[in-house]
């Protein structure tokens, strides 16, 4: 019986060494289990975030795309606009020049002109001059074609009266120192009949219309 007290006491130690053995593997276990659930869970929250993260930076890398899509068309604008001005630019200028040269054109046309119309003017002013010069000579002409005709009628008639028998006769009888022969009076007569037939004018009809 006391063998049976002795070999029964250390069952009680035992078992309780176990129990606080299996009591620490299964608070560890139990921190075990939480230290992975914890894990998992901040593995979660971190996968969460790193979505949010991926989303963040996509929507980001879209925006981003999209300014850098707009900014290139804007630089394509903004070079398309270079270049319209470029060209407006340059045909203004080429428009500029041609004015210029339109304006030195006109310029020198007015010139023309003005030189033209003063040559017009002189060429007017001689030909009014030449006219009025030309009826004074006219006027002239007609007095001095009225004038010869006046004296040439006088003088044939002035011959005519002296050819004539009586007026011979008296010519003679007045000149009775001289005694001038019938043939040489004749000659004088014929003489004095060709000047006045030389030096007789044309009719002003007739001078009008010689070229």
């Amino acid at each position: 019986m006391g063998l049976a007290i002795f070999s029964a006491g250390p069952l009680p130690a035992a078992q309780a060494a176990d129990d606080k053995k299996d009591s620490r593997q299964r608070e560890s276990q139990r921190r075990a289990q939480q230290a992975v659930r914890q894990a998992q869970a901040k593995t979660a929250e971190l996968e969460q975030a790193n979505a949010e993260l991926t989303s963040r930076l996509k929507e980001k890398e879209q925006r981003a795309d999209e300014a850098a899509n707009g900014l290139e068309k804007s630089v394509r604008k903004n070079k398309q606009l270079a270049e319209d001005i470029a060209r407006e630019q340059s045909r203004t200028a080429d428009l500029e020049a041609r004015l210029k040269e339109t304006e030195k054109n006109l310029g020198q046309v007015r010139a023309e002109l003005e030189a033209k119309s003063a040559s017009q003017r002189e060429t007017e002013f001689q030909l009014k001059a030449q006219s009025s010069e030309a009826t004074r000579l006219s006027e002239t002409l007609a007095i001095c074609a009225s004038k010869n005709e006046q004296l040439y009628q006088l003088g044939r008639e002035l011959i005519d009266h002296v050819e004539k028998p009586e007026g011979f006769t008296r010519l003679w009888r007045a000149e009775p120192f001289t005694q001038i022969g019938h043939v040489e009076l004749e000659k004088l007569f014929q003489e004095a009949r060709d000047n006045l037939d030389q030096n007789r004018m044309p009719p002003a009809s007739s001078s009008r219309r010689v070229p």
